[in-house]
């Protein structure tokens, strides 16, 4: 993983002016989000809550949302969770300066069990991190939210159609130019896919450097992700942000018991307004 954000291009430097930018966005999100009903319901008369942010990265995700929390007079205890030590080092400094606190980090990969013997308030995967999952490993990030959370815990994810985005924006071909500038052109080549996984791996390559990793990649649509963790959730809803397609999914309180009679006359949030 390390290997592969060295060549592929990604804002998530906060000591960067995009990187920065980026972090200003992510809070600006948060500020939409915090206006959702199930969120302002969630954290009235709450003097401190229990952040867990997966994937963390550099942590902008959950430092953000901590920065939004603090603005509405809630002390926050934040806990980042990534495989790359040189991006949750980054983490805590980028911490200390925003917040006046390091968070705690902690080295693991998501998709192994997390028994960290805790209950958290709120979990997050931010950074449009779904990609790295095929459906298959997607289960398995579901079943370690439902068991960090709470029993009314909430779990925020960003999340783009990129169906939508591929076969009516912006397209993706055989050969897809990711960066273009003067001192770095990066493309992703197709390879090949594997039916039974879903994944699709393309070889990144920074024609200036000669740099290249393989990286495997699953797009997802907003619908097929939602649906997914729906099923582990007792409601589901999304907050567009940037896009009418690119926002965060929010679910709520994670279901303790399995009745499928009663998730077929369910409903969910996110279609009643279909």
């Amino acid at each position: 993983m390390e290997r592969l954000y060295s060549v592929f291009p990604w804002r998530e430097d906060p000591d960067t002016t995009e990187g920065f930018r980026r972090y200003q966005e992510t809070v600006s999100a948060f500020e939409r989000v915090a206006e959702h009903e199930w969120f302002r319901e969630f954290i009235s008369g709450k003097r401190s809550v229990r952040v867990i942010d997966l994937c963390s990265g550099v942590g902008i995700g959950g430092i953000a949302l901590a920065k939004v929390l603090a603005s509405l007079g809630i002390k926050v205890d934040l806990t980042l969770v990534d495989l790359r030590r040189s991006a949750l080092d980054k983490a805590r400094r980028f911490g200390l300066r925003e917040l006046g606190f390091e968070p705690r980090v902690i080295i693991h990969d998501v998709l192994e069990e997390m028994a960290l013997g805790e209950k958290f308030d709120i979990a997050l995967i931010w950074g449009l991190t779904t990609p790295h999952f095929s459906p298959w490993n997607w289960i398995k990030v579901l079943i370690n939210v439902w068991q960090l959370l709470t029993d009314d815990g909430i779990f925020m994810y960003e999340e783009s159609d990129r169906i939508y985005a591929i076969q009516h924006v912006t397209g993706y071909r055989e050969v897809n130019p990711e960066v273009v500038e003067k001192d770095r052109v990066v493309l992703t080549i197709y390879k090949d896919r594997d039916f039974r996984s879903g994944y699709e791996t393309r070889l990144v390559l920074n024609l200036i450097t000669n740099e290249r990793e393989e990286l495997k990649v699953y797009f997802w649509d907003l619908a097929s992700s939602a649906a997914f963790t729906w099923i582990f959730f007792s409601d589901v809803d999304f907050i567009s942000t940037r896009r009418p397609y690119t926002g965060a999914v929010i679910a709520r309180n994670p279901r303790r018991v399995f009745d499928l009679r009663t998730l077929f006359r369910q409903k969910p949030l996110i279609l009643s307004k279909t």
